[in-house]
This record gives C-alpha cells, sequence and structure tokens, in this order.
C-alpha cells in the first residue's frame, strides 16, 4: 500500500531526524558548557496548591473512577462485564474522566485567584517562548529516551518477562471502528495529556515544590505519573518524561510548554501504533 510505506518513511524519517538532532543538542551543549545553564531557574513562583486540594482532587477522582461502571451500563450491558460493548465503553469512560478531572481542577482554581487558568499554570505570559524552551529540552532527550525503552525492552525479553497490555493498545490494536477509533486518537493525544498536565504538574508538582526540593519534586511527581500509566517496562522511561515535564513546567513557569510536548509525545506514539496496527493487518 502506497500510503503506509509513506508514512512509515515520513514517521522513520522523523524519529531519525530527533534522534539525531538530539544527540547534536546534548554534545553542543556539553562542549560548550551552557548545559549548566539549565540548572538556573527564574525567580518567579508557580501557583499555590495545598497538600489538602491535592487529597480532595485525587479522592474525587478516585471515587467518580470507581463509579464509572454502573454509569456506563448502556455501553458496557453489565458493570463486572459481561456482554455489551467494552471498547467503546472503556473509551467512553476514560474520557469522561480525563474530562472530570479537568473540570474538577478549573473548579478548584477558580475560588483560588482572579483567574482559574492562570493557578493551572496555563497564563499567557511568555507562552510561545515557553512552548520553544520545552522543545529544545523535548529534543534533547527525546533519543535518550528511546535507547532507555528499547535496553529495557531487551533485558525484559532476555528475562522472559511478557509486560501487561495497556487499555490503550488493546483499543488502538483491537478495534476497527473508525468512530472509536476516532475517539481513542483525540483521548491519547489531546483530552488525556490536557487532563494529566492539569493534575501532575499544575497541582501535584506545584503541591509538593510547596515542600519540597524541585529534584525531589519533580522525581516524585514524575514517578507517580509513571505509575498512573501501569507500564512496567515503560516505568523508567515514562519516569524520566514525567521529570522533563515538570522541569518545563518549573523552568518556563508555564504549563503551556509540559503541555504541548506531552500532546506531540503522545501524538507521535500514537502515529506508531496506528501504522503498526495498519501493518499487522496487511501481514494478516
Amino acid at each position: 500500500e502506497p500510503l503506509l510505506g509513506m508514512a512509515l518513511l515520513m514517521l522513520t524519517f522523523f524519529v531519525v531526524v530527533m534522534g539525531c538532532g538530539g544527540l547534536a543538542l546534548s554534545g553542543w551543549g556539553l562542549w560548550t558548557g551552557r548545559i549548566r545553564g539549565l540548572l538556573r531557574f527564574p525567580s518567579g513562583r508557580l501557583p499555590s496548591w495545598s497538600i489538602g486540594e491535592l487529597a480532595r482532587i485525587a479522592a474525587m477522582t478516585v471515587m467518580v473512577a470507581a463509579l464509572l461502571p454502573m454509569l456506563t451500563l448502556p455501553f458496557h450491558g453489565e458493570p463486572t462485564g459481561g456482554g455489551g460493548d467494552p471498547r467503546l465503553w472503556m473509551t467512553v469512560s476514560m474520557l469522561v474522566l480525563d474530562v472530570f478531572v479537568i473540570l474538577l481542577i478549573l473548579t478548584f482554581a477558580v475560588g483560588k485567584g482572579p483567574s482559574a487558568w492562570k493557578m493551572v499554570g496555563l497564563s499567557g505570559r511568555r507562552f510561545w517562548s515557553s512552548i520553544a524552551t520545552g522543545f529544545r529540552g523535548y529534543l534533547a532527550v527525546f533519543p535518550w529516551l528511546f535507547i532507555l525503552l528499547a535496553l529495557i525492552v531487551e533485558l525484559a525479553r532476555s528475562l522472559g518477562l511478557k509486560p501487561p497490555v495497556e487499555p490503550i493498545q488493546q483499543l488502538i490494536f483491537q478495534e476497527h471502528r473508525p468512530a472509536v477509533l476516532g475517539l481513542v486518537v483525540l483521548l491519547a493525544c489531546v483530552i488525556g495529556p490536557v487532563a494529566e498536565e492539569c493534575f501532575f504538574r499544575g497541582v501535584l508538582y506545584a503541591a509538593l515544590r510547596q515542600r519540597l526540593s524541585r529534584p525531589v519534586a519533580m522525581v516524585l511527581s514524575g514517578t507517580a505519573f509513571s505509575l498512573v500509566h501501569t507500564n512496567p517496562v515503560g516505568f523508567v522511561p515514562i519516569t524520566v518524561l514525567g521529570c522533563l515535564l515538570a522541569y518545563l513546567y518549573e523552568r518556563t513557569g508555564s504549563l503551556a510548554s509540559p503541555l504541548a510536548i506531552h500532546i506531540v509525545h503522545n501524538t507521535v506514539l500514537m502515529s506508531l501504533a496506528l501504522v503498526m496496527r495498519r501493518v499487522l493487518l496487511v501481514a494478516g
């Protein structure tokens, strides 16, 4: 199929360019000594969130997640999984939960300042320069993330470990309806990143940063971010990505930077998954 071949070529070109560019940028930073400037942060403070607010948001999110099977019976047939349309149920429930998290955090933010968007880190201050900083950081880390993931995958294979399939992977490789696949893409590439950035960087990291040092808050928030993805093989790379996103939030003072990178990263992974899905369909 010519379109499939073109898609594979474009993705391969993108990964090669990003990998080479990231290695070149990392080497240039080490050679010129500019890498030391990465440890200098602006004096601006992040929005203030308390541990109590964080706990209430997390508790309400867990409660809604527990109730969702009862609220989505039309899609699933039974709350315990018999009959119905489980893949549609899974997609809709994840979308509902992510939208709930976004609205919940904005509701909490309304009472904390003149602007709810500013309280979650989405002020217009230095918007485009923040995104540019984010892309430079992502470019520098990109090849190391894939190298790290490849090493861990090879280690898991040598040990005979087979990680469980994530729900989003099941949806991508098992679902054939274009409308449902479109919802999955929307969830993974837009709604999911917005919800995760609002919570993990906008609230969790900001709350931890009130009491802990930057490195500790970055590692803890990155670890929590990785644990939610329930991917043992990808645990370390996802933690590193979470730390990078927290670093970008701290460095730029704007959630626009980690949000843009999160969307781009998920879109790249989704594109690879969809191309691989098509390859498997053609081969089958």
